[in-house]
């Protein structure tokens, strides 16, 4: 990409969304064999650490420089680095995307390493490996319904226990399993160890918010009391492909959720349905166990299953699941056969 179309890009993309440069889109990107944080600036994705080296370089002019390594270069070590670590990422993405509106600077950026052009990087799942998964269920009252289900009187919560997926990787489906469902969701991600939290303050340990789909193989689920196993099947569990940071997200009971297949529409909703908010979720968990950084919340499922369809329509080869939350992004997943 040239210079000129460059600045070109950036200042459109300033002209038409101002929030564009300020949104914190956190990553994990892949280029040239290297699996690393960043975030996404449109149309750059800016690599955490090299970032913050970089600002510390160009800013501190006198004096040693004994913070270099303060921000990791894997999204869960900057979760688990707590405030001093988020508060150095928000410095170095603030001053970079100030150096964006600079040609001379965006070339500098590109040669240090702290930026790439986002059509070179392969963006993975924001957290590969986190903590857990815990999910919601029957948290959407049209679910519930037209599951046949009561309205829960306190969150229905199981565990996954496969790790997510990326945009664009593959669901592969096991022979073994016949009935393979999808289920958007709305997926918050625990900033802070929150153990013991009210309801008011449940917000606060939030680190931000992502699309997620909870797939679900029904007939290994429904085959027994316990959900783990149809719910834990590998690739079963897709993120991505931004952690939106919860500023960026005002209310996550105003969200509209959806999921697409070859354009028809399955599931149309909004998250104001939940039965159970995103607060009150955090409030209820941490009265037992201690959530940790990293830790990703499903919320649970609108109405529009496959399972609840008549007939019910299974996810088969060839099939690209399309799940899309408002200001977090569009995520999808090709099925194929294992």
């Amino acid at each position: 990409m040239t210079p000129f179309r460059t600045i070109v890009l950036v200042l459109l993309s300033c002209i038409l969304n101002p929030a564009a440069l300020r949104a914190t889109k956190l990553v994990t990107y892949r280029f040239a064999n290297e699996t690393r944080a960043g975030a996404v600036v449109e149309p750059y994705c800016i690599d955490l650490k090299r970032a913050y080296s970089f600002y510390l370089f160009n800013s501190q002019k006198t004096g040693p420089r004994t913070d270099d390594d303060l921000v990791p270069d894997q999204l869960l070590e900057v979760l688990q680095g707590g405030e001093p670590v988020m508060a150095a990422v928000q410095k170095a993405l603030d001053y970079t995307r100030q150096l964006l509106a600079d040609t001379v600077e965006v070339d500098r950026l590109a040669a240090a390493g702290v930026i790439r052009s986002l059509d070179r990087v392969t963006l993975k799942t924001p957290l590969p490996s986190p903590p857990r998964i815990l999910a919601i269920g029957l948290n959407y009252r049209k679910h519930a319904e037209e599951s046949g289900q009561k309205v829960p009187a306190t969150p229905e919560v199981f565990s996954k226990e496969c790790l997510p997926i990326g945009p664009g990787e593959a669901v592969r489906v096991p022979t073994a399993v016949k009935k393979p469902d999808y289920e958007a969701e709305l997926a918050f991600v625990i900033g802070k160890p929150a153990r013991n939290v009210s309801k008011e303050k449940a917000l606060d340990y939030v680190a931000g918010y992502l699309a997620f789909n909870d797939l679900s193989a029904r007939d290994i689920q429904h085959r027994g009391s316990q959900w783990v196993l149809g719910k834990s099947v590998d690739t079963f569990a897709s993120a991505g492909p931004y952690l939106v940071l919860k500023d960026e997200v005002p209310d996550p009971q105003k969200l509209d959720i959806k999921t697409s297949i070859g354009g028809e529409v399955l599931q149309h909703s909004s998250t104001g349905d939940m039965i159970f908010s995103v607060a009150d979720i955090i409030a209820d968990l941490s009265q037992f166990l201690t959530l940790q950084p990293g830790t990703i919340v499903a919320t649970g499922t609108p109405s529009g299953v496959g399972s609840a369809r008549k007939p019910p329509r299974w996810l088969k080869p060839g099939d690209v699941v399309r799940v899309e939350i408002e200001g977090l992004g569009v995520l999808e997943n090709p099925v194929e056969s294992e």
